[in-house]
């Protein structure tokens, strides 16, 4: 009997301290890693989100920005992915999770992190500089037909502007792109006026963040006009059934405790709902919104779907 009630007691005194620990948390700064460089769609959702939950004291803790380029996206991601999963350790990434894993460039995909939220829906737009020869995007289209793989598209290899340039090009039979490696939004538009590439498929985020003056848009691959951009057909009323949009995903690593995990969900969403968030995603010309628990599900499998179903095209085979 009294090692019975050794063991209950003991069992207690272990339930008391793990509430204890829930309690506290987080008791130190909340590491977020943005992988790619300053200046791009992705770095601007982690500065703003990370500055309303701070100014709002949402959480007790600041979240520190790391920015961890490279790979699109892959080496920043590997980092959480192998943290401790103790709650101070978090991910901004987006399509580049499916895209890179469908790619084969690593072994591991969205199902190996703790999937806290989306935010900010943005749809792609294609872009040339406005000196291309390229008029309308009908004519780029015919082109990458007549011509295929010589019209060089400014891609971050398995990131969002590869899958949505492969995207493209798939809206016409037969046309292909020559998908070039040179990096994120940072690097694609110096290559893009600097005569290096032709062609780049973008967010109206990543153009409203960035010096793009001498780019001209081609194409919009939303649903409807983005109101931005009326004066830019999309890529529906021009005959391609096409639609590309994603979402930024925010991660934790795997196993990390699920009421970690909804303290930062928690304060996300009450970060979306402040005037300063409404007024930055306007401003970066991305939709306003935040999705958690089923529908979270629902949208992320849409996603690996549809971008496993052009895993081969994005292997280049």
């Amino acid at each position: 009997m009294k090692s019975i009630l050794k063991i209950a007691v003991a069992a207690t005194a272990i339930s008391a301290a793990g509430l204890a620990t829930a309690a506290d948390y987080p008791e130190k700064p909340i590491r977020l890693i943005a992988p790619f460089a300053q200046g791009g769609s992705t770095s601007n959702a982690a500065r703003v989100m990370a500055k309303a939950i701070e100014d709002n004291d949402l959480l007790p803790v600041p979240i520190i920005i790391s920015y961890v380029p490279g790979a699109a996206g892959t080496i920043g991601a590997r980092q959480v992915k192998d943290a401790d999963p103790d709650g101070y350790s978090a991910l901004i990434w987006h399509v580049a999770a499916n895209g890179s894993q469908a790619m084969g460039n690593v072994d591991f995909g969205p199902d190996d992190f703790e999937l806290v939220a989306g935010t900010d829906r943005k749809c792609y737009m294609i872009v040339v500089r406005e000196t291309s020869e390229y008029q309308t995007l009908t004519e780029l289209m015919e082109a990458a037909k007549a011509n295929p793989n010589t019209i060089i598209s400014a891609d971050n290899l398995g990131g969002a502007n590869h899958i949505a340039s492969v995207l493209a090009e798939d809206s016409l039979p037969g046309a292909a792109f020559r998908h070039v490696q040179f990096g994120g939004t940072a690097k694609t538009y110096p290559a893009l006026l600097g005569s290096h590439a032709e062609v780049n498929a973008s967010s109206p985020s990543a153009l409203s963040s960035t010096t793009t003056k001498g780019l001209r848009v081609l194409g919009y691959m939303g649903p409807e006009r983005h109101p931005d951009y009326p004066d830019v057909p999309t890529f529906k009323e021009l005959g391609y059934d096409t639609e590309f949009c994603m979402y930024s995903w925010w991660f934790m690593p795997k196993g990390t405790p699920a009421d970690r995990v909804a303290v930062l969900r928690d304060a996300m969403v009450k970060a979306m709902d402040t005037d300063y968030l409404h007024e930055q995603t306007k401003a970066q010309g991305v939709e306003h919104i935040i999705i958690t628990g089923d529908e979270l599900k629902t949208v992320m499998e849409a996603e690996k779907t549809k971008i496993s179903a052009i895993g081969a095209r994005l292997r280049g085979e």
